[in-house]
């Protein structure tokens, strides 16, 4: 007869708090039901007490069950704070640079983030894509060859990982820069609205390689001016920025690795759809996944580390 093992597995980062019941059974793990809740950024402090308000209904019904969780829950504005291990890492190294610890009678461990010196020589860490980076590698039965990711959001990466281990890994600060100057700046006049206009980011995304010694600070501005002249209406100006800052984390990115099998997007599924749209642009095809399923897969892969099945 096969044990079936349940387990608590949360995603907690700076926005939101995402909680899943599993159950691990034959080598694999089911989301049984979610709960969502605030992120770190949101809470002054007591992460306890907004954990077990939300998750108290599934430890009274099994109490002895393991919460495993990764993120921003490990920072120094965490919840407990974590360490960052060195690339090139495994699951196994990943899996052991846990931080554990136990409150109100239940075990908790924290996954340790990721650093690394980035191919722009620069010091760069990472909370939470690695989970998604060892989902994949194991939904996909990947321990050999050279893939690229992206991971959408509000700060990118983009992770080279290879033979099962993640060896390197860019941040660009992409999702946040769109949201400041949607929000702050005079670029945008309607800034409640983002009706997506494939055509018009296209637009933005030709503009990119047409830079030459310019960069994106001396192009940004045309988001402006072509409202002003006339060329393009204020409801398309969002679709035009998108396609300008996408289009320059894309085109400099891809300078910054080579010699991969693959590229894989890994997020929203409407965010990872305009990556897909630009990195078509430039001429790379790309896959792309549920982010939900391969976090979970891997959760899945730690778990049996920590468990030792």
């Amino acid at each position: 007869m096969t044990v079936k093992h349940q387990f608590i597995a949360g995603d907690w980062g700076t926005s939101n708090l995402r909680l899943y019941l599993c159950e691990y059974q034959a080598g694999s793990a089911t989301i049984i039901d979610t709960k969502f809740g605030s992120g770190i950024s949101q809470i002054s402090g007591d992460f306890e007490g907004h954990f077990f308000s939300i998750a108290q209904e599934w430890l009274d019904a099994t109490p002895d069950m393991p919460v495993l969780l990764s993120g921003m829950v490990g920072s120094t504005i965490g919840w407990k704070e974590a360490p960052y291990l060195t690339c090139p890492v495994n699951r196994k190294q990943i899996a052991e640079g846990q931080t554990n610890f136990v409150a109100r009678g239940v075990t908790f461990s924290i996954l340790a983030g990721l650093k690394t010196i980035n191919p722009l020589s620069a010091p760069d860490v990472m909370r939470g894509e690695e989970l998604q980076l060892l989902g994949w590698m194991r939904s996909q039965h990947k321990t050999s060859g050279k893939q690229l990711f992206v991971l959408p959001g509000t700060h990118n990466k983009w992770a080279l990982c290879e033979d099962g281990k993640i060896h390197n890994f860019l941040t660009a600060f992409t999702g946040e820069m769109f949201a400041l100057l949607r929000n702050h700046s005079i670029l945008i006049t309607e800034k409640n609205t983002f009706n997506f206009n494939e055509t018009i980011f296209q637009q933005g995304l030709e503009a990119t390689p047409n830079l030459g010694e310019a960069h994106l600070l001396h192009t940004l501005f045309a988001t402006r001016s072509k409202q002003v002249l006339g060329e393009m209406s204020h409801e398309d100006s969002l679709s035009y920025l998108s396609g300008l800052i996408i289009g320059a984390d894309v085109a400099g990115a891809l300078t910054m690795f080579d010699n991969y099998d693959t590229i894989t997007i890994i997020g929203d599924p409407t965010l990872s759809q305009h990556y897909q749209l630009a990195l078509k642009h430039f001429g790379f095809e790309s896959n792309s996944c549920d982010p939900t399923t391969i976090a979970v897969a891997g959760f899945e892969a730690i778990y049996e580390e920590i468990i030792q099945f």
